[in-house]
């Protein structure tokens, strides 16, 4: 009966993949329950979410940039923000306090928006006490989230940067 059920699904999942796009996958995430057309309302999520869980695809596809799963997302941005700041923490301190430097440049480019460095500097610069505490020294990741809350707070940066 099980068999039979996974033939079915997986069958259909076979018929219905056609010219789908990677971008717009919906909420059960990628894998070969986002690539049956027909499963983009809320209801068929589950069963996107369900194909996905119960066939292990999803983790294959995630790993292998296939089933949708494409290796340029948000999770892998976020992540090498995460990476970025983490190895270059002490440097990237002295920098935002002075207003610029190479590891700015490249923290721009890491959030989407290389050809606002300057502004960047700029805004780091200006609250580098609100950004630098005691606990985000301690915690990269607090860095990093404070940074972000600083350039999603300014109107300029957060409408030039995607992260």
């Amino acid at each position: 009966m099980f068999r039979n059920l996974i033939f079915i699904i997986l069958s259909v999942i076979s018929i219905l993949t056609v010219s789908l796009s990677a971008v717009n996958y919906g909420m059960a995430g990628c894998g070969l329950g986002s690539m049956v057309p027909a499963w983009k309302n809320d209801i068929s999520q589950v069963m996107a979410a369900t194909t996905n869980g119960s066939s292990s695809n999803q983790t294959f596809g995630i790993t292998s940039g296939t089933s949708n799963c494409t290796n340029d997302g948000i999770v892998k941005a976020e992540k090498a923000q995460e990476i970025f700041v983490h190895y270059n923490q002490a440097g990237l301190e002295s920098e935002m306090a002075a207003g610029s430097g190479e590891r700015i440049n490249a923290f721009a480019q890491l959030l989407g928006c290389p050809t606002h460095s300057s502004e960047l500097g700029e805004l780091v610069k200006k609250n580098y006490s609100k950004i630098v505490t005691t606990e985000t020294r301690k915690d990269s990741k607090l860095l990093l989230a404070s940074l972000k809350k600083e350039v999603g707070s300014d109107l300029k940066l957060s409408e030039a940067c995607q992260f």
